[in-house]
């Protein structure tokens, strides 16, 4: 591990706070930002103080959960696996612009509750960049008693992927994942079936060849968003695309024409 010479490590930074909380528990999606924490946690701390928890969900895609197993299994790290309880959330499925803020608390109460008296600091991997955006769920990691280390010492993304690649971790630069729940336009209802279908949609995408995609539904309609440089590829490969989108139910789908925006 690097030494601190002059201006500190960010990584002795990190791993100094870090040791001022064992044992953790990290709140491990199948990204590149928690998959990173968790790994510099066990460059700090003992193995048996650090527990990985992962949610699993009608609004978690199924490629997030594979990703997220498969860090866990590559670090080597306890991985509890959770049935998540926001959709039991009437204020959650109402899917207005708290949705996350309400999903992010149920779980969070939920998780106290699994853990007991477990003794140990929950923390997520929020980062600098994680500022710039409006993310009402971060108010309920606050109210909740959650740390993010990465956030405090001053990590952003582009730091993050620089140490991933340093470190020649499998995770490093993973796709943006998002919750399915961000698929349905604010205002229209939540519903397990439906996120199902916009998973299998998007998945099937993928499977064409597509590296991102974001499948948007409003009220009967898809609206297919995937990377500029991938459009011509995603009209080249419609007719499979249709065909699943049918298949799942829906009539009318069409191809945003400026992109994903994230």
């Amino acid at each position: 591990m690097p030494k601190p010479t002059g201006e500190p490590d960010p990584l002795v930074k990190l791993g100094n706070l870090l040791q001022s909380w064992s044992p953790v528990v990290v709140l491990l999606s199948g990204g590149m930002d928690s998959g990173f924490l968790l790994w510099a946690c066990i460059q700090f701390l003992s193995k048996n103080s650090i527990k990985a928890v992962t949610f699993n969900s009608p609004t978690t895609p199924c490629r997030e959960l594979e990703r997220a197993i498969q860090t866990a299994d590559f670090l080597q790290v306890e991985h509890i696996i959770i049935d998540a309880p926001e959709m039991e959330e009437e204020l959650f499925k109402r899917n207005d612009s708290l949705r996350c803020y309400y999903c992010k608390r149920s779980r969070l109460a939920y998780l106290k509750n699994y853990l007991g008296n477990l003794s140990a600091t929950l923390l997520d991997g929020s980062h600098v960049d994680d500022l710039k955006e409006d993310r009402p769920g971060m108010k309920a990691l606050k109210e909740c008693g959650v740390f993010s280390p990465l956030l405090e010492t001053g990590w952003d993304r582009s730091l993050i992927a620089s140490q991933c690649r340093a470190y020649d971790l499998p995770f490093t630069e993973r796709p943006t994942e998002s919750c399915l729940a961000t698929r349905i336009k604010t205002g229209q209802q939540l519903d397990p079936e439906l996120l199902e279908r916009l998973d299998i949609l998007e998945e099937a995408c993928l499977t064409l060849g597509i590296s991102l995609v974001r499948a948007r539904y409003n009220n009967g309609e898809i609206r297919l968003e995937v990377k500029r440089e991938e459009m011509v590829l995603a009209f080249e490969k419609r007719e499979g695309i249709a065909k699943v989108a049918h298949d799942m139910g829906f009539k009318t789908i069409a191809l945003d024409l400026h992109g994903y925006g994230g």
